[in-house]
């Protein structure tokens, strides 16, 4: 399994990965800086593009989904609205390193941003949700099935909600499909006394894709990082499209890509 915290030395960044894998059914060791520095219409594929968009802070590009869905709720089993999949690579063991912002009012309890692992299509994955609210559903680790979602953390254990506020926060998520561990650090930069916000054990899905949204929230996401055992997908990911809607005023000029 990689290590919790790592840093990519010399790594350029860009939206690049330092190896490159050939179409092959072979595992592959990737590491991979995504800073969003460069276009690549291929790396990421999202529900509904245009509430979707690249933006500039101080010199950090982040991704952002800068407009919520005006939308009534996917049918079928309560799941995140939206996200964006990354789509070269497929995971198995890994880590993945990114900060995570909500830049919603933090009087909103429910705010939320959320981590997809192991997806398998749009009704079968894991996922991370990061909330200013903690209950039962806001602030664990949930697996969808197809027709249900299970809550993998234990019934009784509800810890302090990290998104209360609208700054950055680090998440590092790890995963060991051999041993079926998870687990979520949140704002943990010391490796020697990090202890996991969550950690659980399942071994439901072993391959999947890696995927970043929210809800319904104004959810972004900056410097990610993932190293691990990777391959090329037999078929590229493909997105429960929502049908066009109405384009907010606000977000007219709002790029379909990443640039």
């Amino acid at each position: 399994m990689v290590g919790c915290f790592w840093l990519l030395a010399g790594c350029s960044q860009s939206n690049a990965t330092s190896e490159r894998a050939t179409p092959t059914d072979e595992p592959l060791h990737v590491r991979i800086l995504e800073t969003f520095q460069l276009s690549d219409a291929d790396a990421w594929i999202f529900r509904t593009p245009e509430l979707w968009t690249v933006a500039d802070e101080q010199g950090r590009r982040y991704l952002q989904m800068h407009e919520p869905p005006a939308r009534p709720m996917l049918p079928g089993i309560r799941r995140p609205q939206e996200y964006a999949i990354y789509a070269p690579y497929e995971f198995r063991s890994f880590s993945l390193s990114c900060f995570v912002r909500v830049d919603r009012d933090p009087a909103t309890k429910a705010r939320d941003a959320v981590i997809i692992f192991g997806r398998q299509d749009d009704t079968h994955l894991y996922y991370v949700h990061l909330s200013g609210l903690s209950d039962g559903v806001h602030n664990t680790i949930i697996r969808v099935d197809g027709q249900t979602r299970q809550r993998i953390l234990p019934d009784n254990f509800h810890p302090a909600p990290v998104m209360t506020d609208r700054e950055w926060h680090k998440v590092d998520v790890l995963r060991n499909a051999d041993t079926g561990l998870i687990q979520v650090y949140v704002d943990a930069y010391d490796e020697a006394t990090a202890r996991p916000y969550f950690e659980v054990t399942d071994r439901t899905y072993e391959w999947g894709h890696l995927a970043l949204g929210s809800f319904d929230d104004f959810a972004s996401f900056a410097q990610i990082r993932i190293e691990g055992e990777a391959r090329k997908p037999a078929t590229p990911p493909t997105a429960d499209r929502a049908a066009p809607a109405s384009q907010p005023e606000s977000a007219t000029a709002a790029p379909k890509r990443i640039q």
